[in-house]
């Protein structure tokens, strides 16, 4: 999914059955369904401003306080639209972690993280936009939160990112993006939980130079 896509179904311009398959993904993508409401958020507040008339209000004599109105229009009409600059131009930030929804993030650099017995080296987590595939057993009738979490010696681990309803590529593999270029050196460890279910989370660990 791409932000056309975001656009044309804000839009109304998408088919039923595409639609269907949109509103399915956005459901099983919580990241991707609060990217939709935000763009659909600013389409009702631009439109909202566009109904206004602030030229009315500044021809009115009859009612001396429009005149702030009309500014505090032009105000709300300038930060809508800065929103929308910033998130329709490539350096709007990315979300630390997102599901794998293309081949070209398959084709890209990749981890692969598995619960090894005698292992004594945390794998090394590349740099840009990294595939991580985490190797475990998986139930494919459920699906999985993972949470990114900071590890700091002596210290309470911090969630810093959290993914929901991530569904496994295959009974032995889930995979999650992660964007290594927005963290700072250190270590870090992926919390793999099955929802709906008393089992205990597993974790993968990693570092980051």
């Amino acid at each position: 999914m791409n932000q056309e896509r975001i656009e044309q179904y804000v839009a109304g311009r998408m088919g039923e059955a595409d639609a269907c398959t949109f509103e399915e993904y956005c459901l099983a993508n919580p990241e991707f369904a609060r990217q939709v409401e935000y763009e659909q958020r600013l389409k009702a507040g631009i439109a909202l401003v566009a109904r206004g008339s602030t030229a009315e209000f500044v021809r009115s004599n009859d009612h001396p306080m429009r005149w702030k109105f009309a500014a505090a229009a032009g105000i709300l009409l300038s930060l809508f639209t800065m929103y929308y600059v910033w998130n329709h131009t490539p350096h709007a930030m990315k979300p630390l972690m997102a599901a794998v929804i293309s081949d070209s993030q398959r084709s890209g650099p990749a981890l692969r993280l598995a619960l090894v017995r005698g292992s004594e080296n945390a794998p090394v987590l590349p740099e840009g936009s990294v595939r991580v595939e985490i190797v475990g057993l998986f139930d494919p009738g459920f699906h999985y939160s993972v949470a990114l979490d900071r590890l700091e010696q002596n210290k309470k681990a911090e969630t810093i990112a959290t993914l929901y309803s991530q569904h496994p590529t295959s009974p032995v593999t889930l995979e999650v993006m992660v964007e290594s270029d927005r963290l700072s050196p250190g270590t870090y460890s992926l919390r793999v939980r099955k929802q709906s279910s008393d089992e205990e989370p597993l974790d993968f660990s990693f570092v980051k130079f």
